[in-house]
């Protein structure tokens, strides 16, 4: 989520009124997606089916066993994986790199135009992604604005969509949607019993301190407007983080962190990514995840080409095969994130279902919070605050 000091790309630098209801509008209900083993394989049928060799580069619940051994099933192609934690980190070694080492990288789309101050990524023919179509539309239509369009060029696909919201033991505590806030684990009986994410603990607890009238943000926009509007308020978020900081057992910064914070670290409550949580759940943990009253934290992951790949037809495969139904089926299945493309949604279950349903019920979905691309001086802003807060 961090990125370094230089200027975005004015024309494709999203509002905060981006059309947000269209991205869930077509499609959306059905993104988290799960099949059974019968509906593989799934060949691409054109030339760039042909064996070789990808080095995808991916955070690590993206290249779970289940997907790469679909790809490879499907393809014929072998992978070489090689994971990140964050966009920071990607962009770090990409650029260390020279933009060379990696064929695909999935940044989240509303990093892109950061990440293409430095050029890390190749501009994309369509016309060798027939799969292209299966995408819901929505998602295709606004891609561009997101970040999947940079000085013209399109750089960047979404790969998927989830959240950040609220997870909590099963075993312990209960909530009903519309009850359950961002403010809800500061609350004293959870001292020592939460966890979180260092950085994007401050969006949420914003989110609450926005809702009750305690530090207006208009949702937390207003931090993305200028450095001193955010530095107004990360100030007050700041005071109020540090005096309920007792109640933070451990900080997690990727899938299994979190997963562990429930699993082995005694935490029963904290604002966690979904798919982790959700793919617990499905296992018969004591867990589950839910949208705050404030609203879901909402991301779309996207894949690119690296700048100077040397598998280029690789790349364009996978990308093909990314976009069938089978495909973003068995990612929904192995990660618990949710697909961009049609059709996912006949492939799914009941326990997918339900998950989904739970996670998002009522008016959940028109109350998404969604990422906006942040401006130069955002990220080692942000940055600043997480370090004072984690040392404090």
């Amino acid at each position: 989520m961090e990125k370094d000091d230089k200027k975005v790309d004015e024309k494709v630098t999203p509002s905060k009124d981006l059309t947000r209801r269209k991205f869930i509008k077509q499609g959306v209900a059905g993104a988290a997606v799960l099949v059974t083993a019968s509906t593989g394989p799934w060949f691409i049928k054109n030339a760039l089916s042909s064996s070789g060799e990808l080095k995808l580069f991916t955070w690590s619940d993206y290249a779970k066993p289940e997907i790469i051994a679909a790809f490879e099933k499907s393809t014929g192609i072998k992978v070489k994986v090689t994971n990140y934690g964050s966009n920071q980190e990607c962009m770090n070694k990409l650029r260390a790199a020279r933009a060379t080492g990696f064929d695909i990288a999935q940044p989240s789309i509303t990093e892109v135009p950061l990440q293409m101050d430095f050029e890390l990524y190749r501009e994309i023919d369509e016309t060798k992604i027939p799969n292209l179509k299966n995408m819901t539309e929505s998602f295709y239509e606004n891609s561009a604005k997101l970040g999947g369009v940079v000085g013209g060029k399109r750089v960047s696909f979404p790969y998927n969509w989830g959240t950040e919201a609220m997870a909590w033991n099963t075993d312990d505590l209960s909530f009903k949607y519309g009850q359950l806030s961002y403010g809800s684990m500061w609350d004293p009986e959870f001292a020592q019993k939460v966890t979180c994410r260092p950085h994007s603990v401050f969006i949420g607890a914003g989110l609450y301190l926005d809702a009750i009238g305690k530090v207006p943000s208009n949702r937390m926009f207003d931090t993305y407007e200028s450095e001193e509007k955010m530095r107004k308020i990360y100030d007050e978020i700041f005071k109020f983080l540090v005096e309920k900081k007792k109640n933070i057992k451990m900080f997690w910064n990727n899938a299994q962190d979190l997963q562990l914070a429930f699993l082995q670290n005694n935490c029963v409550i904290g604002q966690t990514w979904d798919g982790p949580i959700i793919t617990l759940k499905k296992q018969g943990k004591p867990v589950s995840y839910m949208a705050p009253k404030e609203g879901a934290m909402t991301w779309v992951d996207s894949v690119c080409i690296v700048k100077n790949a040397k598998n280029i037809e690789q790349a364009y495969a996978f990308m093909n095969w990314a976009f069938t139904p089978e495909a973003g089926a068995v990612m929904a299945k192995a990660t618990g994130y949710n697909s961009v493309v049609n059709g996912a949604a006949d492939l799914l279950d009941d326990a997918s279902r339900k998950a989904f349903a739970e996670a998002y019920p009522d008016d959940a979905l028109a109350n998404l919070w969604w990422y906006v691309a942040e401006q130069p001086w955002f990220v080692p802003a942000r940055t600043e605050y997480r370090d004072r807060f984690q040392a404090a």
